[in-house]
């Protein structure tokens, strides 16, 4: 075996200093301040009060790689808001045109919206009120039965005749009190008459002296009532024979010449009855031109029932009538009045 060799001796140690770092270390935040009144602006640009508070995460701080501290730095509390109204509506159309009726008026919780728990509003939100108490209706009438239609105008050929009724109690009815109707249409039949003989007058002398007379008549026709023309129908003529010496009565032939007469007319103008116009019923009313505050309706007529003929009256009154509706005072008005 190889000879061990002696080991030197073994130098004293010196001290020696080492810095080593820190270990990673992770704190608590650092306790909640109180609580103070702060605002809360949320999307709908409104701001709320409320509770905050806060916390620092620096006790200690982290080092070494240290996490930071867990949790919310800020806490908000007590954000809730209440809700608000809006101004009332305008008031609505009254529900009835006579009558009492009634009108509404709405608002809304939105004034602003409760939210976070906030109180909603505290009322109604729909308001009514009664309307047209100084506009009654009118009350209802009724009509009597009709009476019996009269004696037709014309006895064939169209004519017109009537009926009449009236409202009870002397009040107005809707309506007319008057009705025409047509009546004897069928055609009128044909009359034939025939015009005096005319005077006898001398047309020829016979050889021996003997002097020859004719005279002559029409028939005429014409359709009745009211004949405007009258046309000439036949044409009669009748001759006869006198002696010249006047020893012996005239003598008819025995025979009488017809003669058709096709184109000939002779026009008889007869005076035609004048009829007096009639109103026609009234028009029901219009809408009123105001819903408060005085307003107008109106209706019309005219002169057609019949109408004037034949230089007959027209009709006399007015064909146009108005009257006041929805009186009541306006709720604008009523609220400018109070802050005169």
């Amino acid at each position: 075996f190889p000879s061990l060799l002696p080991l030197p001796p073994l130098l004293p140690l010196s001290p020696l200093s080492y810095h080593l770092p820190l270990c990673p270390t992770t704190f608590p935040h650092y306790p909640w301040a109180p609580w103070q009144p702060c605002n809360h602006d949320d999307r709908e640009g409104a701001s709320t009060s409320c509770a905050c508070r806060s916390r620092s995460c620096n006790s200690p701080v982290p080092q070494c790689g240290g996490s930071n501290c867990k949790g919310p730095t800020i806490q908000v509390a007590n954000c809730s808001r209440n809700g608000g109204w809006t101004p009332w509506s305008t008031w609505g159309q009254c529900s009835t045109s006579c009558g009492i009726g009634y009108e509404v008026r709405q608002r809304s919780c939105n004034n602003p919206s409760p939210r976070h728990g906030g109180r909603v509003c505290v009322g109604q939100g729909r308001d009514e009120r009664l309307c047209n108490e100084k506009s009654p209706c009118p009350l209802p009438v009724f009509w009597s039965s009709w009476g019996s239609w009269s004696q037709c105008s014309a006895e064939c050929g169209g004519g017109v005749h009537s009926r009449v009724r009236s409202c009870e109690k002397g009040n107005t009815c809707p309506g007319c009190a008057l009705e025409y109707k047509t009546c004897n249409l069928e055609a009128c039949p044909e009359v034939r008459r025939n015009t005096p003989w005319t005077p006898w007058m001398p047309v020829n002398v016979t050889q021996d002296g003997a002097r020859q007379e004719q005279r002559t008549r029409y028939t005429c026709r014409a359709l009745l009532p009211d004949p405007h023309q009258l046309q000439l129908g036949k044409k009669k003529v009748e001759t006869r024979v006198c002696p010249n010496d006047g020893t012996a009565a005239c003598e008819t032939e025995g025979k009488s010449t017809i003669f058709f007469l096709r184109s000939w007319l002779i026009s008889f103008h007869f005076p035609m009855m004048s009829m007096k116009g009639t109103w026609s019923c009234w028009a029901s009313w219009s809408h009123c031109s105001a819903t408060c505050g005085g307003g107008h309706y109106q209706r019309t007529r005219t002169c057609s029932n019949p109408p004037p003929a034949n230089g007959g009256d027209i009709c006399i009154g007015l064909h146009t009538e108005e009257a006041l509706c929805n009186t009541h005072t306006c709720e604008g008005m009523q609220t400018e009045q109070i802050h005169r």
